[in-house]
């Protein structure tokens, strides 16, 4: 239940962030990034990124992980985590997205609701044409 209220918090602060400067989960104005693929450092960055907002995050399961590139150079990535609820169980695949620079991934907003879940797959799908 802790995870899920962090999650919610984080959302709620980060859901009307947007990595590209131009458009937000709700607009139908979509800035496409060429596709890039991750270096395995790239990922680990990804990885610590996530992990540091999780509230346990010894445990987060990565599916999928995909990047495009934005015009000032930093990647914009989208991929899901599943993590362990406090009652044991997992949460189910959460999907993020946020920015990778050189130094570090930072989460602009991972899961929340079946809605914003559903919000942030259909951004990403578009934002990367990932069909």
């Amino acid at each position: 239940m802790y995870f899920l209220l962090v999650l919610v918090l984080f959302i709620a602060g980060c859901a009307s962030s947007d990595p590209s400067g131009t458009v937000g989960l709700q607009s139908n104005q979509i800035q496409l990034f060429p596709r890039v693929s991750l270096t395995p450092e790239q990922v680990q960055l990804v990885y610590s990124g996530v992990q540091r907002v999780l509230s346990d995050p010894n445990s987060a399961r990565f599916g999928d992980i995909f990047a495009g590139r934005q015009p000032d150079g930093k990647l914009y990535v989208c991929g899901s985590v599943d993590v362990r609820k406090n009652s044991g169980g997992f949460t189910g695949d959460q999907p993020f997205y946020g920015t990778l620079d050189q130094h570090a991934f930072t989460p602009i907003t991972i899961g929340g609701t079946p809605e914003q879940s559903q919000a942030i797959e259909a951004y990403c799908r578009q934002q990367l044409t990932l069909g």
